[in-house]
């Protein structure tokens, strides 16, 4: 199963995520189905704030989680995973931030990279729930570095949901689910 979660910042999101990858670990765990549970950190430890936010999503996930922090090649680890496995990569937003502006990738390579990770879910049939903010609200920006990152965020997300089981939006701790259902 493929699920994109998206919001703002601090809307919930990532809370909203953690429960729901780990519901599904649990259900199939009551299946007698064993999986692993993962979660994909795409932040870099730029500074003393991120280390410090790192180490407490880390506490409040407990020791059930493996995570893994990687900022740029999640193919790699992703076909690592194997059935029933409950992978959480968050975040996109962050992801393709690094790659765009450190290993300068094109549009159609993170999308070549995103389409990648959607087919690794579907052929090992692992469980791939994907965060991203939602940066495309408010005021038009005029700085064209600005405007093609939005764009491109907005293309994954676009191939994302049409490829998600499952795509729920989080505004204030409240999830609208936009496609599928609980």
């Amino acid at each position: 199963m493929i699920i994109f979660i998206s919001g703002g910042a601090r809307s919930g999101k990532s809370h909203f995520s953690e429960q729901t990858a780990l519901s599904l670990y649990n259900q199939g765990n009551e299946e007698n189905q064993r999986g692993s549970l993962y979660y994909i950190a795409t932040a870099k430890k730029s500074d003393e704030e991120m280390v410090e936010r790192i180490e407490i999503h880390q506490q409040d996930r407990g020791k059930v989680w493996k995570t893994i922090e990687e900022s740029f090649d999640l193919e790699r680890i992703l076909s690592t995973c194997k059935k029933q496995d409950v992978i959480l990569i968050d975040c996109l937003t962050i992801w393709l931030s690094n790659v765009l502006f450190e290993w300068e990738y094109s549009l159609e390579k993170a999308e070549m990279a995103v389409n990648g990770w959607l087919s690794l879910a579907r052929e090992r049939e692992f469980h791939l729930l994907i965060v991203s903010n939602d940066v495309n609200e408010g005021i038009p920006f005029s700085d064209e570095v600005v405007l093609t990152y939005i764009y491109s965020l907005q293309r994954l997300h676009q191939t994302i949901v049409e490829q998600s089981e499952l795509v729920v939006e989080v505004q204030a701790g409240i999830s609208t689910y936009w496609k599928g259902d609980r």
